[in-house]
């Protein structure tokens, strides 16, 4: 079940544009699994398998190449969290609900991943 949802590392990060900054991960623990790695990096690059989604004039996604590594530099982890969005299967591509995020993704007060829906 593939997800697409939107990051934010704390303070120190500008809300991202949901439509700009959409990725897209294989499954909810690979989602779960990144926000821990990028909380965790301390500066390091971090390959946490998302790829760059791309919507075309239409508003369908297509989910493009992985982004490899990438540097997470003063990530708060208190306050990071990923806004997960509602995708269906769209011919070749995905029809992804920007309007409104199903989910929320965050780090609870022990280190561990909480779904939060809203």
């Amino acid at each position: 079940m593939r997800v697409f949802g939107v990051w934010h590392g704390g303070t120190g990060y500008a809300t991202g544009d949901v439509v700009t900054h959409m990725e897209s991960w294989s499954s909810l623990k690979a989602a779960k699994l990144a926000l821990w790695r990028r909380a965790d990096s301390n500066g390091y690059p971090v390959d946490d398998q998302a790829h760059v989604v791309d919507f075309d004039e239409d508003g369908r996604a297509t989910v493009g190449l992985a982004q490899g590594a990438i540097i997470y530099p003063c990530v708060e982890a208190k306050e990071t969290d990923i806004h997960l969005y509602a995708a269906n299967r769209d011919g070749d591509g995905w029809a992804v609900a920007v309007d409104y995020p199903t989910a929320r993704l965050f780090l609870g007060p022990r280190g561990g991943v909480r779904i939060e829906n809203v």
